[in-house]
């Protein structure tokens, strides 16, 4: 009975009438001043064309009603990082590394409740989020370009929070807490000597069988030979097993890393590596690779394995190789399929656009222009719509042995006998040119051949004509980053070698025809090959000489040491046993680490 006196229209409270906007946005009312539990009525009138004015007053019809709330709503607000990823929970906790440079931005909106947002503000480690003269403020309150991003920062160490406050046009706050811990770096004199990482996932493991038929590729027998890193004589003095080899099966972060004067890893790609699958981007988000700030400032990593380097790209079906870091071509199309051939571009939290190539590992950290695999199953040679594997047969462009540079001797002064001047396959891993040289059987194409994932790095042997220009860092010989150490000897060129030695110095052509050399060694497999004497059409593996392990100075220069870091693009485990060990140990004498006499 009361309804005509609580909706009438004459009641001097209405505020006047506004038009119904044609802009959404126009539509918004601010309502100031308002009250927890306080009700608002509004009302809605409509003119036909004859500009007759409804005049009706019906509940839930014509009219509803706003309740006010305090506290059930706030702006919705997320996070980003570029390496730590997105969130949007008020207050999150992660673990970085001493040095790591961090990139906040931020994005919020009020629309659950159509409200505005009217500032911004951020800081580092605010005494009082209430105090607006915090020295901690990085920014007054706004919403400028400047109020969406934080200017980069890394902290050496300690608890560090980070802070944005984000206010609508209701003055209710978000806030947003990201506490970090800092992992320092540590002493050289407080760490200890080496950690042992097995990043090597044991999901295929028949295809290295011994003469009696035991899988040498698996963890029983690889795990055993890297064993004598901790034996007495001839193993790392200080070293305790137990503590410092972990197996592919346990998670290891950056806080246990740096605890190490070395990082001895070997590795083969695979989406089951615990620390790599930290690493590598996720749809091409890159992730912060936590190995970078380590062999910055911590230590020396030596990682060792066939598709090692791999472990740190994001796992496609579609590379084309010779893969160029440092690069706008982002893909190719071949018979309507399209290839990656470069890795684009990224925003940064300030919006500039760059390239995420050079940004990535490889080159930012290793040092390295371009990488490529031997005869790799899952990938493709430029603009060649086959995999690999058909244009490069394994058979003639695997890698049979281990050629030490002669630069790198004579730089390193490495005495006769110390590292071999050529390591060849272990003969109980590749056994059958052994039984074929002694039945004087010796053959090229026999599919027993299986090690297809070498990589080699800075060379190409496609015809992709992308630059690959070589990096360059001052401390490192010559001015460059990289100084090769072993350069591939392919099998095909072993097997040239041994049928010369032994008087057949018309081979390949005294056995078989260039057909059967191009249809079964692949057409981009050969190229010609001289002796000083005669030029041989087809003599030589285009794998032969490529740089295959090499000494990286990319981050020497701020190591306690400012020694390089050592990468090889093959097992050692599957080259001569004794021969590759006392490369090994040179290796880990160069890091200063002492060898047990």
């Amino acid at each position: 009975q009361y309804y005509s006196e609580i909706l009438n229209f004459d009641d001097p409270d209405w505020k006047e009438w506004q038009p119904y906007a044609a802009q959404q946005s126009d539509r918004r009312v601010s309502l100031p001043d308002n009250k927890p539990h306080h009700y608002y009525l509004f009302a809605t009138q409509v003119r036909d064309t004859a500009g007759a004015v409804s005049v009706g007053l019906g509940y839930q019809v014509e009219v509803g009603h706003v309740k006010i709330f305090e506290g059930i709503t706030h702006p919705d607000v997320e996070i980003s990082e570029p390496f730590l990823g997105s969130w949007s929970g008020s207050e999150v906790d992660f673990e970085v590394a001493g040095g790591q440079q961090l990139n906040f931005s931020w994005t919020a909106n009020a629309n659950a409740y159509n409200g505005t947002i009217i500032s911004y503000r951020h800081g580092w480690d605010l005494v009082s989020i209430e105090d607006p003269a915090d020295p901690g403020w990085a920014v007054p309150p706004g919403r400028s370009k400047q109020n969406l991003f934080a200017e980069e920062k890394a902290f050496a160490d300690g608890l560090h929070t980070f802070t944005v406050v984000v206010t609508d046009d209701a003055n209710q706050q978000r806030v947003m807490s990201v506490r970090l811990r800092v992992v320092p770096f540590v002493a050289p004199e407080n760490q200890l000597d080496i950690m042992v990482l097995d990043q090597v996932v044991d999901d295929d493991v028949q295809n290295w069988p011994d003469q009696s038929g035991e899988p040498r590729n698996d963890q029983v027998y690889r795990n055993a030979w890297w064993h004598f890193l901790a034996d007495g004589v001839g193993g790392v003095a200080g070293i305790d097993w137990e503590r410092d080899w972990v197996d592919h099966v346990r998670g290891v972060k950056y806080s246990d890393v740096v605890n190490y004067k070395v990082l001895l890893c070997y590795a083969k790609a695979n989406g089951g590596q615990r620390m790599f699958e930290d690493f590598r981007a996720v749809n091409d988000n890159d992730q912060f690779v936590w190995l970078t700030p380590y062999q910055q400032r911590g230590g020396n990593l030596f990682l060792v394995g066939g598709s090692s380097m791999e472990s740190f790209l994001e796992n496609k079906a579609n590379y084309m190789i010779p893969i160029v870091f440092k690069t706008r071509e982002e893909r190719l199309t071949v018979n309507g399929q399209s290839f990656v051939v470069g890795f684009g571009t990224r925003k940064m939290p300030d919006e500039t656009i760059v390239q995420r190539g050079p940004n990535m590992y490889p080159y930012a950290t290793a040092g390295i222009a371009a990488l490529d695999w031997t005869s790799p199953n899952t990938k493709y040679i430029y603009n060649r719509p086959s995999v690999a594997r058909f244009d490069r047969n394994v058979d003639c462009v695997g890698l049979k042995g281990l050629v030490l540079d002669s630069d790198f001797k004579s730089n390193h002064l490495i005495g006769p006998g110390v590292v071999a001047d050529t390591i060849l396959t272990e003969p109980a891993i590749d056994w059958h040119d052994v039984v074929d040289a002694a039945a004087d059987t010796m053959r090229l194409f026999h599919l027993t051949f299986p090690f297809r994932v070498d990589e080699f790095v800075d060379g190409n042997v496609s015809s992709r004509a992308t630059p690959i220009i070589q990096q360059e860092c001052e401390n490192g010989p010559g001015g460059m980053c990289i100084e090769p150490m072993f350069s591939g000897l392919s099998r095909f060129d072993y097997i040239r070698n041994y049928n010369w030695e032994h008087g057949d110095t018309d081979w390949p052509y005294s056995r078989y025809t260039a057909n059967e050399l191009d249809g079964g060694c692949g057409s981009l497999a050969l190229t010609s090959y001289s002796d000083g004497v005669q030029v041989v059409e087809r003599g030589s593996a285009l794998t032969n000489g490529q740089t295959f392990g090499y000494f990286s100075y990319k981050t020497s220069l701020d190591k306690p040491t400012q020694t390089a870091d050592v990468y090889w693009g093959f097992d050692p485990y599957r080259f001569d046993h004794a021969e590759s060990r006392k490369a090994i140990r040179w290796v880990l004498q160069y890091f200063g680490l002492q060898i047990n006499q």
